[in-house]
């Protein structure tokens, strides 16, 4: 049940009346986000404390979701913005650190030292915190706009889909954006070698201030669950079937453009495999041992989210070569070009490995689930 429990009592007046018997017991101590003062609250140690019943009894949970719905997207959104932050950080970095000669001239000693932002591995790096950030981002704003459509288009038919498409994702936008938010964090101090690591720059608070993301408003496996529970089943699977219509939209479009059409049939086969694998593990999680279907629920949702990450990108590319098409200003045209190559990296490099993600949920593999507590081992 929901309780709201007053620091102090009104009186009839208007005027602050006695303490409700609530005190904060603790300040925690964090490993990060230091500027939140998370504490230990006390009720009733005097046995003199009142709530008020908010709701009907034992529907406090369902009150709450209400409210959580929203901050599982204002989470995601807070991730993605440490890692945006991070990034920049890291690109400004690479762009005025000069270390190492080009590999063109390594054996020349006399070759004058670069900037890092010249180094391949770097660029690499540079270049995979970038297609999550980009992908991130289209995701939020796709996010934002079903929800706006489920409020004030016409009919009622396309609000109940984006209302709906709305809810199936929101545990993708919590947990995945969470997930990948920290380790651009990560990557970002990897850019800052040693210097990353110490306090002198902020890349490192990010990377402390953003893991909490992964933790409040429902922890990882809580979103997997979700998400394998109660989104992707939803009105039979119909749901799912329009989030994977909303993706061929987006990959019939990229194949009308010839530079983007093997990009197009690399994410609209990842898509189509996903549809597989939910219907597999949506079986799995139907059978008697259906332990292992969610001891898989996480890595579908990381397959899920990877795929989501592709189509974004993709859809990013497609915009980007009708902007080309059009003849931009100079100013703008390494910033089109950049979105194809954003695409172009993220689809060649990265969502190869979601393919193995989905031949691991497909083995369904239960030794997570069949060995014993003592297995485990510890102190």
């Amino acid at each position: 049940s929901l309780f709201l429990v007053p620091k102090r009592f009104v009186n009839d007046d208007g005027s602050l009346g006695e303490h409700n018997d609530i005190v904060c017991s603790g300040v925690e101590e964090k490993h990060g986000i230091h500027a939140s003062a998370t504490c230990s609250m006390t009720l009733g140690s005097k046995g003199n404390c009142v709530g008020y019943l908010l709701g009907e009894e034992r529907q406090g949970m369902k009150i709450m979701f209400n409210m959580i719905n929203h901050a599982r997207m204002s989470t995601g959104l807070q991730a993605m913005s440490y890692a945006s932050a991070a990034y920049l950080l890291a690109v400004n970095y690479a762009r005025e650190r000069i270390q190492g000669r080009d590999l063109e001239n390594f054996a020349d000693h006399s070759a004058p030292s670069v900037a890092i932002i010249r180094h391949p591995d770097v660029r690499r790096n540079l270049l995979w915190m970038k297609s999550y950030i980009d992908g991130m981002r289209s995701f939020f704003y796709f996010m934002t706009r079903c929800e706006s459509q489920a409020l004030i288009t016409y009919s009622a038919e396309e609000r109940e889909k984006f209302g709906d498409l709305f809810s199936m994702l929101t545990p993708i936008v919590k947990e995945y954006m969470a997930a990948k938010g920290h380790e651009v964090c990560i990557q970002a101090i990897q850019v800052f070698g040693g210097a990353g690591y110490t306090r002198d720059y902020l890349v490192e608070q990010y990377a402390r201030d953003c893991k909490i993301t992964s933790i409040y408003e429902g922890t990882s496996g809580i979103q997997a669950m979700d998400l394998l529970a109660r989104k992707i089943g939803m009105k039979k699977g119909l749901v799912f079937m329009n989030f994977l219509g909303e993706i061929q939209k987006t990959t019939s479009q990229a194949k009308a453009v010839d530079a983007l059409n093997d990009l197009a049939v690399k994410v609209e086969n990842t898509a189509n495999r996903l549809g597989e694998i939910a219907l597999h593990i949506g079986k799995m999680a139907m059978a008697p041992d259906f332990k292992v279907a969610f001891a898989h629920a996480l890595p579908f949702l990381y397959a899920m989210g990877d795929t989501i990450m592709a189509w974004m990108l993709l859809w990013r590319a497609v915009v980007a070569s009708e902007k080309l098409a059009a003849k931009p200003k100079k100013k703008d045209i390494a910033f089109y070009e950049g979105q194809i190559k954003t695409a172009e990296f993220f689809i060649n490099t990265e969502l190869p490995l979601t393919s193995g993600k989905m031949d691991s949920i497909k083995g369904g593999c239960a030794a997570a689930i069949e060995i014993s507590d003592e297995g485990f081992g510890g102190l």
